[in-house]
């Protein structure tokens, strides 16, 4: 039980940050759709490309938390400001070839197979938004580091706050009020760099000034003098960017599949990801969670807590998974009633595809939140090159080229896409379970 109120404790928090996040998303989002069936068609590219581009990134910086809870747990406070340090010249060297990628982003998508009119909207966008992407990076980075040293309540409260400054920057320029030019997705995209910048600028201040954080020695500068935790941070990070950049890349290759299909399957593709971009949250939150526990425990070799709280995060996953199976395969028409109008003829082939999706999204997320706890827990083991062979084994060998099967050869449509996805899921939890049990036996026989 003390397993998982740890586990909670830390979850709850994380969970709510991310949760605001990707409200606030889910919000711009709905302003995005209220321009046009054709713009929402474009989110979903819009979605796709920026996620598997920026989560490859951000996925390497969140090696940030896991070391920085093993050298917490062991007391060793100033190689943590050097991981922080490290951490902050890494999300500049990244930020600048990711910025450069989404200029062209346009072409990219024409060659593709989109229409000119979906990339010159998706271009629109990303033009804006590569201002955003090194406050970003580097966002991340304080808030792995803020999770890592459990300030908690500091990354929520500036949460709070960054996302105020999202939808009041989203509500003014996209939509075009007071006073200021209807700017449409491109001021989605400066609305994301206002939400960035303030949420990096304000945590940075407070770890100026407070002193708690002195013996961190944050701003005493000594990059060059520690390039072995550089090497070390990259070493347990790349895995970890391999392998979520690679899921994520996936959702980017399904959406220039599934605009293949026309607007009514990429409209409904996009409608149920807003969805599940928000289940993920508490799930991704526990994952986040039970690394960084695993990681003290490890760090202060208590090795049969491992154990428990391993217990504990994947029983809390599968619990939180049956709730919203329920909700999707009973709600789906209800759901998709927030983006688009139900009692609208012309959305009818879109809300059938839609209800659909979503019941069998409501079983591979079931598999899925399990992997990802699993994940999450031998991160915090330092084990990162496996989940990443795993999860791009039956992602990109085994789910990848099921979905274009269902849906082409067997004329399934965006549906056989969903199908092909949950036969990888299943695939993926068999294999990780092996491996935890195999990981776990190995740290209790040593304890």
């Amino acid at each position: 039980m003390s397993a998982v109120k740890k586990i909670i404790s830390l979850a709850i928090p994380m969970a709510g940050t991310n949760f605001i996040n990707v409200a606030s998303g889910f919000l711009c989002m709905a302003m995005i759709a209220s321009l046009g069936h054709e713009t929402l068609a474009a989110s979903a590219l819009m979605s796709a490309t920026q996620l598997s581009i920026m989560v490859s990134g951000m996925s390497l910086l969140f090696s940030l938390s896991v070391l920085v809870g093993h050298a917490y747990g062991a007391q060793q406070y100033r190689d943590i400001g050097n991981y922080v340090q490290q951490a902050w010249t890494l999300a500049v060297l990244m930020g600048l070839p990711i910025m450069l990628f989404f200029w062209y982003i346009g072409p990219v998508l024409v060659f593709f197979g989109q229409t000119h009119q979906l990339a010159t909207i998706v271009q629109s966008y990303f033009h804006a938004y590569i201002w955003a992407v090194i406050p970003c990076l580097l966002s991340t980075c304080n808030m792995q580091f803020g999770y890592g040293i459990h300030k908690k309540l500091l990354i929520i409260t500036t949460s709070v706050m960054s996302v105020a400054v999202l939808l009041i920057t989203a509500y003014t320029f996209i939509l075009g009020h007071f006073g200021m030019p209807k700017l449409g997705v491109a001021g989605l995209g400066y609305a994301l760099l206002a939400q960035y910048s303030f949420f990096f600028l304000f945590t940075t201040f407070f770890f100026y000034h407070e002193k708690s954080f002195a013996h961190f020695e944050l701003f005493h500068y000594r990059v060059f003098q520690h390039l072995n935790l550089f090497a070390k941070m990259f070493k347990i990070g790349w895995p970890i960017s391999a392998q979520m950049g690679g899921e994520m890349m996936s959702f980017f290759v399904n959406s220039i599949l599934i605009g293949w299909l026309g607007t009514a399957a990429l409209g409904a593709y996009q409608i149920v990801n807003q969805y599940y971009f928000l289940i993920v949250i508490p799930i991704f939150s526990i994952s986040q969670a039970s690394g960084i526990l695993v990681s003290h425990a490890c760090g202060s070799k208590q090795f049969q807590e491992v154990k428990n709280l391993s217990h504990a995060s994947m029983g809390l996953a599968f619990a939180g998974s049956l709730i919203v199976a329920a909700i999707f395969l009973c709600f789906a028409k209800n759901l998709a009633g927030f983006f688009i109008n139900a009692h609208d003829p012309a959305n009818i082939a879109t809300l059938h595809l839609v209800a659909l999706i979503f019941c069998v999204i409501a079983f591979s997320q079931l598999f899925d939140s399990l992997r990802n706890v699993l994940i999450g827990i031998l991160r915090g083991l330092f084990d990162t090159r496996f989940p990443m062979i795993t999860g791009l084994f039956t992602i990109w060998i085994i789910g990848m080229p099921l979905s274009a099967f269902f849906a082409f050869a067997l004329h399934f449509g965006v549906v056989g896409f969903t199908c092909g996805g949950l036969v990888g899921m299943m695939c993926g939890v068999g294999i990780m379970l092996l491996r935890w049990r195999k990981q776990v036996a190995i740290l209790t026989k040593s304890s």
